[in-house]
């Protein structure tokens, strides 16, 4: 059986499962405040042993798919700004010492490009790139039929490709990333800065609480074309993004996920017009489809399954383990 998570700005979200995808349990909380990073494994380890509890079943494997940037090899959290400051935590490790079970940690994102290529339309190509569009923004990418992470696991954060050139501060430092001018989260500051309810009749009627990036292509949907302007800007910045991508790894598909994608005439359908629009001239033929909540869900599932068809791929944890049974013993 296996432990899957999805941890995210907001939200932990935890399912056990059995490996051909039959779910016995879930379970989910809120993501504890940003802060020591043991408080959020404290989390896990205790939602796994509940998990065990009321199901009546122990896990094996525990897989985690976690906002950050994050090297799935080693099984360390290199940074994660929307979660907590801590650098550098070797998560993996940390876990199996205090469960005694084997644990995989993976980039969210990453997660779910595995998930389309293991459960997904992925099957059906060998080059593709999946682009979440969340609170933040990130995705993962198939070269040759294999996901690419690059030399420290941290390939994919297409948030940070610089989209507009004197643009809002973003959470790497930089500014005019487009995780900074069309993320959920950027989206909501935008609204509340930029004072978009006094610009708009639509949002101008939701008193008392913050405005959120939903709000937005709700004011869309709705006619308001204050809204509307907005929302097409913003599917511009994620199309020019896209563009980039495109000429970069010559995909054969793009998926779109997470929350924004879920703006079918406003996201979705704007992208892959506006895409083949801004490539013209090359001649690309791209495919777009939409990644289901179902294939997001069952991403923590998918690593496990794609890590165990490359046999060595998680070299760093089978040399941990070797040390671990030879511990008083000549060790390499």
């Amino acid at each position: 059986m296996i432990v899957g998570f999805d941890v995210g700005g907001s939200k932990i979200s935890l399912f056990l499962s059995s490996r051909d995808g039959r779910i016995l349990y879930r379970d989910r909380v809120r993501t504890p405040a940003m802060g020591d990073p043991m408080d959020l494994v404290d989390t896990l380890a205790g939602m796994t042993r509940i998990a065990e509890e009321r199901s009546g079943t122990p896990a094996e494997i525990i897989s985690i798919a976690f906002a950050g940037a994050v090297d799935g090899k080693s099984g360390v959290i290199h940074a994660s700004p929307n979660l907590f400051g801590g650098k550098e935590i070797p998560i993996s490790s940390i876990m199996e010492d205090l469960l005694g079970k084997s644990v995989y940690v993976e980039n969210d994102a990453t997660a779910v490009a595995i998930s389309e290529k293991i459960f997904g339309v992925g099957k059906q190509f060998s080059n593709y790139i999946y682009l979440s569009l969340s609170t933040g923004i990130g995705g993962g990418i198939f070269a040759n039929n294999h996901i690419y992470r690059g030399a420290l696991g941290m390939a994919g954060e297409f948030g940070h490709m610089k989209v507009v050139e004197k643009g809002r501060l973003c959470g790497c430092g930089r500014n005019g990333c487009l995780e900074s001018e069309a993320g959920g989260r950027a989206i909501a500051n935008i609204l509340e800065e930029e004072n978009y309810r006094e610009k708009s009749p639509y949002l101008a009627k939701i008193p008392g609480r913050a405005l959120e990036a939903l709000d937005l292509f709700e004011g869309a949907k709705a006619g308001d074309k204050v809204c509307i302007k907005l929302a097409e800007s913003i599917a511009y910045k994620i199309s020019s993004g896209i563009a980039s991508l495109a000429n970069i790894f010559d995909p054969e598909a793009i998926m779109l996920g997470g929350g924004l994608s879920n703006s079918k005439e406003f996201i979705f359908d704007k992208v892959r017009e506006t895409v083949p629009k801004l490539m013209s001239t090359l001649g690309r033929n791209l495919l777009f489809y939409h990644t289901s909540p179902e294939i997001m869900e069952l991403s923590p599932l998918a690593v496990v399954l794609y890590e165990e068809q490359i046999p060595g791929f998680n070299i760093e944890r089978i040399v941990r383990e070797m040390r671990a049974k030879t511990s008083g013993k000549a060790t390499f």
